[in-house]
This record gives C-alpha cells, structure tokens and sequence, in this order.
C-alpha cells in the first residue's frame, strides 16, 4: 500500500486535462494506474533507472515569469516554429504552407489511442495540459522544416501531447527541440503519435539540451503505412534524467524504419533509451544504431527489441548498440533483443562497450596530436556514423556547438 500511495501522491499533484480527444482513453489510464505502483527497480522497465528522487521532489508549479525570450532556444532558423512553454502553447506568427496545419491540441477532432507503457504514459493520458497538432495532407511536400521547441523553467511540472499526421504520399521534417532555462526541480512528459501514410516520408530530428534539475520523460508512437519511410534521429546532449521512449508499429509492406541515437553524458546524467519496433506484415526493413559516450559518473541504459510477426516474412531488422567509456565510473546497461516468430527472416542485433584504444591513441600521439586532439579525433570518429545520419545542418552546427561546450572540446563539422 505505501508504494500505491506514492503513486497516489505523485499524480494528485496534477490537474485533469482538458483535452477532448484523450476522452476515450481515460478508463482505460484510470484502470492502468489503478493496479500500478509507483515504478522501482523491481519493475523490468524501469529495472536500471532509481526514480527515488523524482518521486520525492517537489514541485512548485511556478514559472520563471521573467524568463528572456524564448524564441532564441530555436535551433533553425527558417523554420516553422512552435513553442511549448511550460504547457503554454505559441503557433507559428508566419502563413504556413497550403497542405499543412497546425493547431493547439485542444483543437485536434480526434486523437490515435496510445498504448499504456508504464505510468508515466497512463498519466499523460489524464493530466496533459496542452499540445501541438500537426497535419500534413495527401500529396503535399513540405519544403520549410517544422521546429517544435519545448522550454521548461522554473520549477514547472507537466504532461503534453503532440499529433503528427502525415498523409499519403506526403513529406515532412521536424525538429523537436528540448531546452530548459532558470530551472529548479522540474518534471517534464512529451508523448508524440505519428502517423505516417501510404509512401510517406517523414523525418524526425530530437535534440535534448535540458539542464541538470530536469527529469525529462519523453514517449513517441509511431504507426507507419505500406512504402513509407520513417527515420528518427535522438541526440541527448544534456539533462539530468533523461527517459525516451520509442514505440514503432510497421503495419503496411515495404516500409522502411531507421532509428539513430547519440548520447553524451558526464557528470551524474542518467540517460535511458527503450525502443520497440514491431513488424507486423512481410517485406519491411528496420536499422537501428544508438551510440553513447559516457564520462565521470554517469550512466546509459540501452533496451531495444525488435518484434518479427508470424505474418512479417522476408523482414530485414538489424539494431546495434556501442558504447565508449572515458571514465573507469561510468557504466552501461545495454539489452538488445529480438522475437522471431517468422522463418524468412534475415535479423541481426549486437552491442558492445569499451575504452578508447591504447594503440590507436600511441598512433595518433607518435604523429604529434596531443593526447587531448587524439582522443577527441578518435571520439569523433566514432559518432560519425550517426552524425551523419543528421539530415538538417543546422542541427549538425547544434550538437557540435553543444558538445564543444560541454566538454571544452573543439570538434569540427
């Protein structure tokens, strides 16, 4: 009963919500919670991750009222930006595009039923405050990139929910961008549908850069339409407890799934990724690669399984995950896992973690680079595959100008 009543006590701190569309899911989130405790190491999904200190935070709900502009955490430019700003939400002040709309959540006529993951899912379901939607029409490409910037400050706590719709044949690209500013203990849960139509191309850029009084929860659903194509990119560069998780459903042939992960911590940070990718249907391809540095004390979890149907033959799903460790406290907990329950498969998962190599270091160092210039060039070396997965460059700039900051190097594009 005590554990229960934690989890009683957390979600008493937040209101109902007003959204309309999340009418149809609330038993179903009251029942979840109903027969859930406040997650412990004792629960699978949660079984490398304390959350002792979110549990006993407290949060003020107060916002930093003089907060500076936040129109300077956008990271593109030209783009077509949204701001999520401790729940408030602020819509593009430029026309859009004909063939795209968005809109305020509360908004939206209908919303796609999630499934209940964890708690945390199950309470975006009845506390999400506020939102955005958008929604690309059949046939209609949109050239301009869509910058969703989430910004947290003070010692805001809260639940959003996005809508993504991408229609048939249509083309797309947002950056979800996640920042915070003047923060104390702040608590913060995205959850994101998309949707992805019938030869739909749709790409996603996720840029984390909260700060250290952050514990940052964020949760995307994807379901993806026969031909299509989905590509996510998540690159945590900063925070304190960052959760993402990623819950891909391939439900038409031929599509294809591409997930890219990036991941460096020091400190204390907590950085942990779940993914699931389940093929449903014959004749799809996924790759998944996420790969994470970790320096001082902190910690990575990496639990990714890649489902295979029954009816999915000739499915081709590969997931890899790589870690390097600078620092002899630092760790990873690395689980990959695939369920076949096709026979025409080709299927393949690996993970591996280690230390810089001596011997390339004496390589590089014999030449004359400094012992500081070799290991950043062999660091480098070792994300670029996923750097260049990254597919607007003014995210590329982004993550270099972060990275250099945070760990007083000086990587170059």
């Amino acid at each position: 009963m005590e554990k229960l009543n934690i989890l009683s006590q957390f979600t008493s701190r937040f209101p109902s919500t007003e959204i309309d569309g999340l009418s149809s899911m609330a038993n179903s989130a009251r029942v979840f919670l109903s027969g859930n405790d406040f997650p412990t190491t004792r629960v699978e999904r949660f079984k490398y991750t304390r959350l002792t200190k979110l549990s006993n935070a407290q949060f003020d709900g107060s916002a930093v009222t003089s907060i500076s502009d936040f129109r300077k955490h956008q990271i593109c430019p030209d783009a077509l930006a949204i701001f999520v700003v401790n729940g408030h939400v602020y819509l593009p002040e430029i026309k859009v595009p004909n063939g795209l709309i968005i809109e305020d959540i509360s908004s939206a006529k209908s919303l796609p039923s999630s499934s209940m993951k964890d708690v945390f899912a199950a309470m975006n379901v009845l506390h999400a405050q506020s939102g955005v939607s958008v929604h690309v029409a059949k046939n209609t490409v949109i050239d301009s990139v869509i910058e969703i910037v989430h910004v947290c400050t003070g010692s805001y706590a809260g639940f959003t929910r996005n809508q993504i719709f991408i229609g048939e044949n249509a083309q797309a690209k947002v950056v979800m961008t996640y920042v915070s500013e003047q923060t104390k203990a702040c608590f913060s849960h995205v959850h994101t549908s998309i949707e992805v139509g019938k030869r739909a191309h749709f790409n996603m850029e996720k840029v984390q850069m909260e700060s250290s009084d952050l514990f940052s929860f964020s949760d995307e659903e994807v379901w993806q339409g026969a031909d299509s194509v989905f590509q996510i990119n998540t690159l945590t560069l900063d925070g304190n407890l960052v959760r993402n998780d990623l819950h891909i459903q391939v439900q038409g042939e031929h599509a294809e799934t591409h997930l890219n992960g990036m991941y460096m911590l020091n400190g204390q940070q907590h950085v942990a990724n779940y993914t699931t990718v389940d093929h449903q249907v014959a004749n799809c391809e996924s790759n998944e690669l996420y790969k994470g540095i970790m320096d001082d004390k902190s910690i990575a979890v990496f639990n990714g399984k890649v489902f295979v149907r029954q009816d999915a033959q000739k499915t081709n799903a590969f997931q890899s995950n790589a870690n390097v460790l600078i620092s002899d406290d630092a760790g990873v907990n690395s689980k990959p896992e695939l369920e076949i329950y096709a026979d025409d498969v080709k299927c393949s998962h690996g993970s591996t973690t280690g230390q810089l190599d001596d011997e390339a270091l004496f390589y590089l160092r014999a030449r004359g680079i400094s012992e500081r210039g070799a290991t950043q060039l062999l660091l480098t070396a070792f994300m670029s595959d996923v750097l260049d997965k990254i597919t607007v460059p003014s995210v590329k700039e982004k993550v270099f100008e972060v990275i250099n900051k945070r760990f007083n190097w000086e990587l170059t594009l």
